[in-house]
């Protein structure tokens, strides 16, 4: 594959400058609080509603309403199996929904810590890159910072990366170099 190198270190940079825009606008910050959100909202509905049992509902057995003097017979090749009656049949049941009441909680407590950490890590006004110690060649500030940044083209099944340490100036000044790592 033929590549012209100077097209492909412009592409690195402008995906680092798209990078760069993409962080300062929030919209990572917001989508990320959003989704986590959502994941919380259901990790809470999957604790306290599917894995909340009605204390007053008759246990099932085979989708059969079970009564008093019923008995229910579980066949199982894992184990668990054998004959109940309707007071251990509602123990099963409370037992059962113990799992979601664990997953539940623990999908909400993991959403809740990944919306801390992506909240600070996706702050719009943190810097994009490191900062480099040397003065701009055109504006003569000391705003130059660099990272590290990849390109990605796909052609077929094929996925050809292109990667260089980008620096940049400020969007006002505009400057912006590339160098192998």
């Amino acid at each position: 594959m033929a590549v012209d190198g100077g097209n492909m270190a412009q592409a690195v940079i402008d995906t680092a400058y798209n990078e760069r825009k993409r962080l300062h606008t929030g919209r990572s910050r917001t989508t990320a609080v959003v989704v986590l959100g959502i994941l919380a909202a259901v990790g809470l509905f999957l604790a306290l509603v599917v894995g909340k049992s009605d204390p007053d509902s008759a246990p099932t057995c085979d989708g059969h309403t079970m009564t008093r003097q019923s008995e229910c017979r579980i066949w199982s090749n894992h184990g668990g199996g054998g004959t109940f009656s309707y007071d251990e049949m509602i123990d099963r049941r409370e037992s059962s929904k113990g799992t979601w009441k664990v997953v539940g909680f623990g999908a909400a407590g993991l959403a809740v810590v990944l919306m801390l950490v992506s909240y600070n890590k996706l702050d719009p006004k943190r810097p994009w890159g490191k900062p480099v110690s040397a003065a701009c060649p055109r504006c003569r500030e000391t705003n130059l910072r660099e990272k590290l940044t990849v390109h990605s083209v796909t052609k077929g099944r094929t996925t050809y990366r292109y990667s260089g340490i980008v620096t940049l100036c400020t969007p006002a000044c505009g400057f912006s170099t590339i160098r192998q790592r």
